[in-house]
């Protein structure tokens, strides 16, 4: 049985719409996961075993969210300089933190 994921279509925009503010978050995003900054979080939550811990409940976790501790936020002005924060403003976190996190920054 697949998953089927609903896709809400954007309206393009002559200028600065919807589905460019995606487009570029997008692409940020892209390069952030590639900075030195998260690499060294998930170098911090590595263990000995191969195993991630996570920074909140200290579970080990086959995979690992990298989540920034302040909210990111819309993209506006200063969106790329809250994006880019060194490591220490960054955490390692298990699926089910990230996931409680993300509900209440939504809430």
């Amino acid at each position: 049985n697949a998953k089927k994921t609903k896709k809400t279509k954007l309206q393009k925009m002559d200028g600065l719409g919807p589905f460019e503010i995606k487009k570029i978050r997008e692409a940020v995003r892209q390069v952030w996961h590639r900075s030195l900054a998260r690499r060294l979080v998930v170098q911090r939550c590595t263990g000995f075993d191969g195993y991630f811990f996570c920074e909140l409940c200290e579970a080990r976790t086959p995979q690992l969210k990298v989540d920034h501790i302040e909210k990111v936020g819309d993209v506006d002005e200063g969106f790329v300089l809250r994006m880019f924060v060194p490591s220490a403003k960054l955490q390692g976190l298990c699926k089910k933190c990230h996931d409680q996190k993300t509900k209440e920054e939504r809430a």
